[in-house]
């Protein structure tokens, strides 16, 4: 059967080819009556001069016909919400009937009342329901946004009384291009390389994508991992207008492999379901929703799979975080194609075929939310009061936290809570809980006892029990443990007082003491202090840097000055006294950070300011290999912390290059994870040479394994206990591994021997230049590869080194938990005149990692700078 509908949507192809577009019609929407649409509502065919199916439609070709179905119905709005780092921009229309349309504001006012228990109940027949229809967050999983064109026509142009019936009923909103800069990326190369007749040989150049493939965002990112983090702007402008609608249910459209069928929730009982969520989302809601589901794709003949795989464990999916708002998530995935045709186990799979099947579900979604709409109102108006009713029963009642050291990184945690809706209050006095200092004004209290306490409770909890061993991705999502603030837990809710803040702080830099004739001072415990260093050695000023704390100012005005405080000395730069200062305020007001003035180098304590512990910052020049072998996620995140964090250019070196490269021009290069087989014993004898003349070496995950092997750097690995199935780095030909989604078999198997993305507890050297910034010795980092460094034999190389008893929060086997614990997170080697920064993990993980991102960043613009005494007898005069 499944054979004969993928010729059956071949020849529909073949014929739409040639025929009026009713042939298209006919064939995505088999049961409508041919003269039920509005002929003053142009089909996409029509629009676009091709059949949907026969061409990868473009971002601007699908933004540019919803804008069309704007201007001829008045059943549709479309909104920009933002635009892209390539400047496309993001968009969602929004269907309903022409009175509602009229009133969307006033229904989302309605709404609140589902939303906010201290709300007196709604009429739930008098509210709508809202349905979310996303498409493309995986810019290559491309039948979606093809989709996504097909139903916006049906729901303007149907005249069916039905149709009518949802539209009165609901507020459907159509997000076409979740992932537009990564939709583009695909689309250009299977159109490049597509052939008539169609080759479905699954080697052919169209199916094959080269590196790093159209899934990701410009800067690689997993814009599906994205929910809960918010690293990128297309995150942010869609959870702000998630926050307007709270919409009810909402899909989330994807691809899977050729050769699986159509997936769809319920997903794996229990042991991939979050216990915060309400059972009756799981098994009442998803349920039922199913069942409208199966039978659009019986009508099809199409086959299909529930409940074996994926999850709905953390709200970091656009499939899960709508179920910690009350809603039901799902996630839709057909076998993809990737491309017009290809060869699967199940026949051959067309473009046409995976497109018809989407549009089947996404029809029979708004059906089910309809037709089951007082259902999934009352949902989610208990969702939010039960939400109450457990935060009581939770032990902690509040949560402070806040770093006065860095109000930067503060800030930026504050604000990702505000756009999540939580509740947050200014911590009104100064205070110690745990050990920790927390100051009036910079920081912050978060009750649990809230509506949104199932999120807050993801943004700060730990969670190491859990119903299976087996997981699609990452166990470990704590924000507040990424972002590396002290935290507090209170069981009383006593420092909750005043009302809630509304928004995140407008830091303003300053230069505090006005223009100086000696120098200004920046402490590296500022998240901007690495960028404003950047800035000023871009505008040509000389920096140096502190190796130990000093204080300066006056007894009355006293200031303390930590490990890594740049120093800007005024008579030594090139430029004069009035140009330094002009220099300075600039980069202060753009990077939001305070310097401070001094007139004199004598220091109240500590160093002084002409020690040798005050060295001058060489000016970074950075390289990273990409391309095939390497990890394209890892690639972007060092790329986005560089680019974004920094305003460091980082030259992207493919690896094929590299034996041409000049490697004098960099001071430091970066490995990330990968598979570096294609690097000849030149080339690595070229990058040995460079180390030795005195480059800085940053190697990551299995990267830093490679480096060992080959001997770069004398340091020693650990074996993996076991190394399971989740560690995809690389595969050992060279190319990406591809996320296993079918052998279910192996994965049960490998499971129990994961390090399924978990977090642990470390011990960093913070007098160390890799760890210049961080206040604490307590480091939290995110692990999920296996590979696993020896401490080293000298005692001044391992910067960060695992608890004993490591484990935070998530799931690893208990082998490998051994093999962590006591290992080296970070180890710095000497190798001639240069060194190798090795990190066992990925420091930047998924843009959010702040707290190791600053070990990754040091290590670019200090490395240089790093001195190892062999041991306790040799330091050097520069030390003593």
């Amino acid at each position: 059967m499944f054979k004969t509908h993928h010729s059956v949507a071949l020849l529909a192809l073949g014929l739409s080819l040639s025929t009026p577009a009713v042939a298209q019609t006919n064939y995505y929407f088999p049961t409508a009556q041919a003269n039920s649409f509005d002929s003053k509502v142009p089909t996409p065919e029509q629009f676009l001069g091709y059949p949907i199916g026969s061409h990868y439609t473009r971002t601007d070709q699908i933004v540019a016909y919803l804008r069309e179905l704007d201007r001829v119905s008045d059943r549709v709005s479309l909104r920009v919400l933002g635009t892209t780092f390539e400047q496309r921009p993001q968009v969602v229309a929004t269907i309903t009937t022409p009175q509602n349309q009229q009133n969307l504001a006033g229904l989302q006012q309605a709404r609140r009342a589902l939303v906010d228990p201290k709300l007196a109940a709604p009429d739930y027949r008098k509210l709508p329901v809202v349905v979310s229809l996303n498409f493309g967050v995986h810019g290559n999983e491309s039948s979606s946004s093809e989709a996504a064109l097909l139903l916006a026509y049906y729901l303007t142009a149907s005249t069916s009384p039905e149709t009518q019936q949802w539209l009165e009923q609901s507020v459907i909103t159509i997000d076409p291009l979740e992932n537009p800069d990564g939709r583009d990326r695909a689309s250009h190369w299977f159109d490049q390389n597509k052939s008539w007749p169609n080759v479905t040989d699954p080697l052919d150049r169209e199916h094959t994508e080269a590196w790093p493939g159209g899934r990701t965002n410009h800067f690689y990112t997993d814009l599906n991992r994205d929910w809960l983090p918010l690293t990128q702007p297309e995150s942010r402008a869609r959870m702000a207008f998630f926050h307007e609608w709270y919409p009810n249910v909402m899909i989330d459209f994807h691809e899977m492999g050729t050769n699986g069928t159509y997936y769809f929730e319920p997903s794996k009982p229990l042991s991939t379901e979050n216990d915060l969520i309400p059972r009756a989302t799981y098994e009442v809601l998803n349920v039922h929703l199913a069942k409208y589901f199966a039978k659009a794709l019986d009508n099809l003949g199409s086959l299909y799979w529930t409940k074996e795989q994926f999850d709905n464990l953390s709200p970091i999916y656009g499939s899960t975080y709508p179920d910690f708002q009350g809603g039901v998530g799902v996630t839709f995935e057909v076998g993809s194609s990737r491309g017009l045709a290809q060869e699967g186990t199940n026949g051959v799979v067309t473009f046409p075929f995976t497109i018809r099947n989407h549009v089947a579900t996404g029809l029979a979604t708004v059906r089910g939310a309809v037709e089951e709409k007082e259902l999934y109102l009352r949902h989610q108006r208990d969702f939010f009061s039960s939400a109450l009713t457990d935060a009581r029963k939770f032990a902690t009642k509040a949560y402070v936290f806040g770093n006065a050291q860095d109000e930067t990184l503060t800030n930026k945690f504050l604000e990702l809570l505000l756009q999540h809706k939580i509740q947050v209050h200014e911590l009104g006095q100064n205070v110690t809980l745990d050990k920790q200092r927390f100051e009036k004004g910079k920081a912050y209290v978060v009750p649990t006892n809230q509506p949104q306490y199932r999120i807050v409770n993801s943004l700060f909890e730990e969670l190491t029990t859990f119903h299976d061993s087996v997981f699609y991705d990452v166990t470990g999502w704590s924000q507040a443990h990424a972002y590396g603030l002290a935290v507090s837990k209170q069981k009383n809710a006593s420092l909750v007082q005043g009302a809630a803040v509304q928004a995140p702080k407008t830091l303003a830099g300053t230069v505090r003491g006005g223009q100086s004739s000696y120098a200004y001072l920046l402490p590296w415990s500022d998240f901007n202090a690495p960028r404003a260093l950047t800035a000023l050695q871009r505008a040509g000023l000389v920096a140096k840097v502190s190796f130990k704390p000093f204080s300066a100012g006056t007894a009355e005005s006293r200031t303390d000055f930590g490990y890594g405080t740049l120093v800007i000395p005024v008579a030594t730069q090139q430029l004069p006294a009035d140009s330094v200062f002009q220099i300075v305020s600039r980069v202060s007001r753009q990077n939001q950070v305070a310097f401070t003035s001094v007139g004199t180098g004598f220091s109240l304590s500590g160093i002084d300011l002409g020690s040798n512990n005050v060295r001058t910052v060489p000016e970074t020049k950075a390289a990273i290999l990409v391309g095939q072998g390497t990890n394209a996620s890892e690639v972007g995140e060092a790329w986005f912390v560089t680019s974004q964090q920094l305003g460091l250019p980082l030259s992207r070196i493919e690896v094929g290059n590299f034996g041409r490269a000049s490697l004098g021009r960099y001071t430091s290069i970066v490995l990330v994870g990968g598979n570096y087989a294609s690097l000849d014993k030149a080339a690595v004898d070229k990058l040995r040479r460079w180390v030795q003349e005195g480059g800085t070496l940053i190697t990551l995950k299995n990267a830093s394994e490679w480096a060992v092997k080959q001997g770069i750097v004398k340091e020693k690995l650990l074996t993996p206990a076991n190394a399971g199935w989740a560690d995809t780095t690389a595969t050992a030909k060279g190319k990406p591994a591809a996320p296993r989604r079918a052998d279910f078999v192996a994965q049960e198997q490998e499971g129990t021997r994961a390090i399924a993305g978990s977090i642990y507890l470390a011990d960093i050297d913070i007098t160390n230049p890799i760890g210049f910034g961080l206040t604490s010795r307590r480091l939290y980092v995110f692990r999920n590869g296996t590979t696993f460094l020896k401490p080293s034999r000298n005692p001044y190389a391992t910067v960060v080194q695992y608890n004993a008893k490591p484990l935070v929060s998530g799931y690893v086997s208990q082998a490998n938990l051994r093999q962590i614990s006591n290992s080296a997170a970070v180890v710095v080697s000497k190798a001639g005149a240069g060194r190798v920064v090795l990190f066992a993990d990925d420091p930047n993980f998924r843009h959010y990692w702040h707290g190791t991102s600053r070990l990754f960043t040091n290590a670019l613009l200090l490395g240089s700078l790093v001195n190892l005494p062999e041991g306790p007898a040799a330091i050097s005069a520069e030390e003593e």
